[in-house]
Protein backbone atom coordinates (compact mmCIF):
# COMPACT_ATOMS: atom_id res chain seq x y z
CA UNK A 1 0.00 0.00 0.00
CA UNK A 2 0.85 3.69 -0.40
CA UNK A 3 2.97 5.24 2.14
CA UNK A 4 0.98 8.36 3.81
CA UNK A 5 3.92 10.01 4.43
CA UNK A 6 4.48 10.79 1.02
CA UNK A 7 1.21 13.06 0.60
CA UNK A 8 2.41 16.50 -0.89
CA UNK A 9 -1.07 18.10 -1.19
CA UNK A 10 -4.42 18.77 -0.25
CA UNK A 11 -6.68 19.89 -3.76
CA UNK A 12 -9.80 21.39 -3.43
CA UNK A 13 -12.17 21.80 -6.37
CA UNK A 14 -13.40 25.13 -6.66
CA UNK A 15 -15.89 26.81 -9.35
CA UNK A 16 -13.70 29.59 -9.56
CA UNK A 17 -9.67 29.87 -9.26
CA UNK A 18 -9.27 33.45 -8.76
CA UNK A 19 -12.18 34.16 -6.33
CA UNK A 20 -10.83 31.12 -4.43
CA UNK A 21 -7.17 32.20 -4.76
CA UNK A 22 -8.55 35.84 -3.27
CA UNK A 23 -10.32 34.26 -0.71
CA UNK A 24 -8.14 31.64 0.61
CA UNK A 25 -5.02 33.53 0.08
CA UNK A 26 -6.55 36.24 2.76
CA UNK A 27 -7.76 33.98 5.06
CA UNK A 28 -4.99 31.50 5.26
CA UNK A 29 -2.34 33.99 4.74
CA UNK A 30 -1.33 32.05 0.99
CA UNK A 31 0.34 32.94 -1.71
CA UNK A 32 -0.07 30.82 -5.44
CA UNK A 33 1.96 29.90 -7.97
CA UNK A 34 1.20 30.95 -11.34
CA UNK A 35 -2.37 28.99 -12.61
CA UNK A 36 -1.55 26.10 -15.22
CA UNK A 37 -4.52 24.92 -17.68
CA UNK A 38 -4.11 21.48 -18.72
CA UNK A 39 -6.18 21.87 -22.46
CA UNK A 40 -6.75 19.03 -23.01
CA UNK A 41 -6.51 16.68 -20.58
CA UNK A 42 -6.86 13.62 -20.52
CA UNK A 43 -9.87 12.50 -18.34
CA UNK A 44 -11.29 8.50 -17.71
CA UNK A 45 -14.02 7.64 -15.80
CA UNK A 46 -15.87 4.61 -15.63
CA UNK A 47 -19.45 6.29 -16.40
CA UNK A 48 -17.71 7.89 -19.91
CA UNK A 49 -14.99 6.67 -20.40
CA UNK A 50 -11.58 8.08 -21.83
CA UNK A 51 -12.24 11.63 -22.99
CA UNK A 52 -10.44 15.19 -22.37
CA UNK A 53 -11.40 18.52 -20.13
CA UNK A 54 -9.85 21.65 -19.69
CA UNK A 55 -8.51 21.64 -16.18
CA UNK A 56 -6.84 25.03 -14.28
CA UNK A 57 -4.70 24.23 -11.35
CA UNK A 58 -2.42 26.27 -8.96
CA UNK A 59 -0.51 25.28 -5.80
CA UNK A 60 0.44 27.81 -2.79
CA UNK A 61 3.96 28.51 -2.51
CA UNK A 62 4.11 27.42 1.01
CA UNK A 63 5.28 23.98 0.98
CA UNK A 64 6.75 21.26 1.44
CA UNK A 65 2.57 20.26 1.80
CA UNK A 66 0.87 22.49 -0.54
CA UNK A 67 -2.67 23.62 -0.92
CA UNK A 68 -4.05 22.64 -4.28
CA UNK A 69 -7.16 24.50 -6.27
CA UNK A 70 -9.00 22.95 -9.42
CA UNK A 71 -10.97 24.25 -11.34
CA UNK A 72 -12.85 22.22 -13.87
CA UNK A 73 -15.88 21.44 -16.39
CA UNK A 74 -19.70 21.15 -14.02
CA UNK A 75 -20.85 17.51 -14.11
CA UNK A 76 -17.29 16.09 -14.11
CA UNK A 77 -15.39 14.56 -11.07
CA UNK A 78 -13.57 18.42 -11.05
CA UNK A 79 -17.69 20.17 -9.87
CA UNK A 80 -17.58 21.12 -6.52
CA UNK A 81 -21.53 21.09 -6.89
CA UNK A 82 -21.58 17.30 -7.14
CA UNK A 83 -19.33 15.94 -4.80
CA UNK A 84 -20.44 15.53 -0.82
CA UNK A 85 -16.82 16.58 0.14
CA UNK A 86 -14.64 18.63 -2.80
CA UNK A 87 -11.36 17.94 -1.10
CA UNK A 88 -8.73 15.40 -1.96
CA UNK A 89 -5.46 14.60 -0.57
CA UNK A 90 -2.39 13.65 -3.18
CA UNK A 91 -0.07 11.19 -2.71
CA UNK A 92 3.16 10.08 -4.40
CA UNK A 93 3.21 6.22 -5.63
CA UNK A 94 5.97 4.02 -7.55
CA UNK A 95 3.24 1.83 -9.19
CA UNK A 96 0.49 3.78 -10.10
CA UNK A 97 -1.46 1.00 -11.49
CA UNK A 98 -0.23 -1.54 -8.94
CA UNK A 99 -1.52 0.84 -5.99
CA UNK A 100 -5.24 1.25 -8.41
CA UNK A 101 -5.60 -2.77 -8.28
CA UNK A 102 -4.49 -3.00 -4.73
CA UNK A 103 -7.27 -0.14 -3.66
CA UNK A 104 -9.32 -2.00 -6.10
CA UNK A 105 -9.29 -5.45 -4.52
CA UNK A 106 -10.02 -3.86 -0.94
CA UNK A 107 -13.52 -2.53 -2.84
CA UNK A 108 -12.33 1.33 -3.77
CA UNK A 109 -13.28 2.73 -6.28
CA UNK A 110 -11.91 4.75 -9.83
CA UNK A 111 -13.44 8.03 -10.06
CA UNK A 112 -11.00 9.61 -12.42
CA UNK A 113 -8.12 8.75 -14.24
CA UNK A 114 -5.64 10.44 -16.52
CA UNK A 115 -6.18 7.33 -18.64
CA UNK A 116 -8.08 4.52 -19.17
CA UNK A 117 -7.50 0.67 -17.26
CA UNK A 118 -6.17 -0.93 -19.96
CA UNK A 119 -3.31 1.87 -20.19
CA UNK A 120 -2.64 1.81 -15.89
CA UNK A 121 -4.61 4.70 -15.41
CA UNK A 122 -2.46 7.26 -16.75
CA UNK A 123 -0.03 9.23 -14.39
CA UNK A 124 -3.08 10.05 -11.61
CA UNK A 125 -6.08 8.59 -10.21
CA UNK A 126 -8.86 9.44 -8.35
CA UNK A 127 -9.64 7.14 -5.87
CA UNK A 128 -12.89 6.36 -3.19
CA UNK A 129 -13.14 3.71 -0.43
CA UNK A 130 -16.53 1.93 0.11
CA UNK A 131 -17.49 4.85 2.69
CA UNK A 132 -18.05 8.42 1.57
CA UNK A 133 -16.06 11.39 2.74
CA UNK A 134 -12.42 10.76 0.79
CA UNK A 135 -10.70 11.02 -1.61
CA UNK A 136 -7.30 9.94 -2.52
CA UNK A 137 -5.05 11.22 -5.55
CA UNK A 138 -2.88 8.63 -6.56
CA UNK A 139 0.01 10.72 -8.48
CA UNK A 140 2.81 8.56 -10.39
CA UNK A 141 6.36 9.22 -9.21
CA UNK A 142 6.86 9.80 -12.78
CA UNK A 143 5.49 13.39 -12.56
CA UNK A 144 7.48 14.74 -9.57
CA UNK A 145 9.90 16.55 -11.70
CA UNK A 146 6.99 18.78 -13.69
CA UNK A 147 5.73 19.14 -10.47
CA UNK A 148 9.08 20.36 -8.85
CA UNK A 149 9.92 22.92 -11.94
CA UNK A 150 6.35 24.58 -11.03
CA UNK A 151 7.22 24.45 -7.28
CA UNK A 152 10.56 26.07 -7.76
CA UNK A 153 9.02 29.05 -9.56
CA UNK A 154 8.20 29.68 -6.04
CA UNK A 155 11.74 30.07 -4.80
Amino acid sequence: MFDLQRIFHTGLCVADIETAKQQLGKDLNLEWLPVRTFDPLPFWTPEQGLGEIVVKATYSRQGPHRLELCEGPRNTLYDPDLQPDNRHIGVWVDDLPSEVEKLLSAGWTVRGASGSPEDGYGILAYMAPPMPGLVVELVAESLRPALDEWFASAE
